[in-house]
Order: structure tokens, then C-alpha cells, then sequence
């Protein structure tokens, strides 16, 4: 994984810089789109920064139709799997349609694949553990995005970067109580960190690598939370999630329809679209207030335990997003709707 991003960024330094935001936006309006994508292009930065928090809540409270699901039978894996087969035609048809497949750099598949395995994780992460212990531990994905930027994409460790990963590491240790050890980390918090780190590393692919348009990134992070669930659930067998059989799995598929296409594709779709307009560390701190909602959604709806180490590690962890989003960035990411193809593709 590190030889892959290493060669793509390497790739990138070593080319033309990308043109600004503004211009790039507009570039897009030249190929063939989907009336969506041409609504999203035509917001601009400022959009891009609104939609993302938008959906960066979403996301915070998205342990609520994971929860739904459950009730309906859906347990652990089932829920996050569910929703993903809803969603997955959806991003499929509008590939087809905007002819998307021609122009997608594998770099920004492999980068979509992962970020589909982070959803994957998160929402396993909410459905084996408490939802606040989810969050914020998912909520290092600033800190494996410094790592990244500094070690793969040319950026220079500095002080402020330093500070930026203690005080992540520093919130994560809080709220183990200081006691970090495996009999400690459930299944649940070890999903949450994973998902973090394979959520980073794709959104640098993504960020890194243009040549992909997000209806087709989104198809294939949706296909990859789809395999990924369907590989768990077939390793892991009950402990990843109990069928609960035919008819209730019947009874449960309106509500399912109804996240995965209502919840899941817009969601989703904005934020694979925003990933590749935003570097990985400023996409990972607009997303931060997924932590204030998921926190307070779960304080005021749920019975799970939240007092001060869990409080004092949200904070710290969020200053540690703060102080990294205040870096400047190595370049702006150029959309990839303008019709560009990587090396040896075609047009």
C-alpha cells in the first residue's frame, strides 16, 4: 500500500500543478454529466465546505438507522450491508450514465475501494460498541492523514504537526482511562480505528490521483463497503452478525430501501465528491463535526456511559483536527470532472 501511494503522489509532485479551485469547477461543465454532478460542480468551494459539514453530521448520526435496522432484525454487520445494496444500483446507473468508468484512474478506485471498507468498519464500530467510543476513535483519521501527507506527499514535519498527533493520540488514551491495552480495545473500538486509518489512506489516493468522477468513486466505495461486509460476515459468521432469517430480513427491506438510497447515496456521494476537491487533513477536520453530533445524539438518546475522560479525549481530539486544518496545504486537488484520463487511458 505504502509502494502505491508513494508512486501516485511521487507522479503528482512531479507534474504540472493542478489548476485552481474555482477554474477546475468550471472546467468540468465540458463533458458529459449527470444533472447531479453539474448541481454540485456549480457551488463552488463554498459548497463544497457547506455540503461536507452537512454530511459530516449525517454521518455523526448515522448510528440511528444502524440502530433502526437492528430492531428490525439487522444486527452488526447485516445493517451496514443492507444499506449498501440499497444504495449500490443507484451509484450504478449513474456511472452508466455519465459514462464514468472511461476516465477513472485504478489509484482512485483502489482509494474509493477503501473508503468503502471504512464505512464498513464504522458502521460495524457503532453496532459493537458505544456510539461516543466510535466516534472519536474513528476521529484519528486526522492523525494517519498527517502521517500520510508528511511521509508519501512531500510535506515537512513540523512542530505543528507534532502537536496535532499527540493531542489525537493524547484524546484516544483519555478516554481508555490511560489503560490502553488489547483486553481493553473491543471488537468494536478496533473496528472504529481501523476504519480511521483505511478512511485516510483512501482519501489520499483520492485527493492525490485525478482522473475519476465521484458517481463512479462512489459506486466502487459503496462496492467496496458491500464486499467487505459480505467477507466479514462470511469469516466472521454470528459473531459478525445473527441472520435472522427470511421473513423478518423481508420485513426489513422497506426500511433498508429507504436508508441506503435516502441516507447512503446522497451522503456518500457528497462526501467522495468533497474528498477530491479538499486535502485528506481538511476533509478529515470538516468532517470533525461528525464528533459533536454523534457525541450529543448519543448523550441525549442513548444509556451509554459519557462522562469526563469521554469529554476531555472528544476535545483533545478535536484540537488536535483543529491544529492540523490550520496547516497550509501542499496543493489543491483538481476535480477530475473535466474529462482528463490517467496514463494510458482513453478519452
Amino acid at each position: 500500500m505504502s509502494r502505491i501511494v508513494r508512486s501516485v503522489v511521487q507522479e503528482r509532485i512531479g507534474s504540472r500543478r493542478a489548476p485552481g479551485f474555482r477554474r477546475a469547477f468550471h472546467d468540468g461543465s465540458r463533458g458529459r454529466r449527470h444533472g447531479v454532478m453539474q448541481a454540485l460542480d456549480g457551488l463552488g468551494y463554498r459548497g463544497a465546505v457547506g455540503l461536507t459539514l452537512a454530511a459530516s453530521l449525517l454521518w455523526g448520526v448515522w448510528w440511528m438507522p444502524i440502530r433502526w435496522l437492528e430492531a428490525e432484525g439487522l444486527e452488526g454487520v447485516w445493517a451496514s450491508l443492507a444499506m449498501g445494496l440499497a444504495a449500490l444500483p443507484v451509484f450504478g446507473l449513474m456511472a452508466l450514465r455519465d459514462r464514468a468508468g472511461a476516465v477513472t484512474a485504478p489509484q482512485a478506485l483502489l482509494g474509493a475501494l477503501l473508503m468503502g471498507l471504512a464505512a464498513m468498519l464504522y458502521g460495524a464500530a457503532l453496532a459493537f460498541t458505544d456510539v461516543v467510543r466510535a466516534v472519536v476513535i474513528f476521529y484519528l483519521a486526522p492523525a494517519w492523514s498527517t502521517a500520510i501527507e508528511c511521509l508519501f506527499m512531500g510535506r515537512r514535519w513540523s512542530l505543528r504537526s507534532g502537536i496535532a498527533l499527540g493531542l489525537s493520540f493524547l484524546g484516544v488514551a483519555t478516554i481508555f482511562r490511560f489503560d490502553v491495552t488489547l483486553d481493553n480495545l473491543a471488537a468494536g473500538d478496533l473496528a472504529a480505528l481501523l476504519s480511521g486509518l483505511a478512511w485516510a489512506v483512501g482519501a489520499a489516493l483520492v485527493f492525490s490521483r485525478p482522473g475519476g468522477r465521484p458517481v463512479a468513486l462512489s459506486f466502487f466505495a459503496t462496492l467496496g463497503l458491500v464486499l467487505a461486509a459480505a467477507a466479514v460476515l462470511v469469516i466472521g459468521g454470528a459473531a459478525a452478525g445473527r441472520w435472522p432469517g427470511g421473513a423478518q430480513a423481508l420485513e426489513a427491506v422497506p426500511l433498508a430501501l429507504a436508508t441506503g438510497l435516502l441516507y447512503i447515496v446522497p451522503v456518500l456521494l457528497v462526501t467522495i465528491w468533497a474528498a477530491q476537491r479538499l486535502a485528506p487533513a481538511t476533509m478529515s477536520f470538516l468532517l470533525t463535526a461528525e464528533i459533536i453530533a454523534g457525541v450529543v445524539s448519543g448523550a441525549l438518546f442513548l444509556a451509554e456511559p459519557f462522562g469526563v475522560p469521554e469529554a476531555v479525549g472528544a476535545a483533545l481530539i478535536i484540537l488536535g483536527a483543529t491544529a492540523e486544518a490550520i496547516a497550509p496545504p501542499i496543493r489543491r486537488a483538481s476535480p477530475v470532472d473535466s474529462g482528463q484520463t490517467g496514463p494510458g487511458q482513453g478519452g
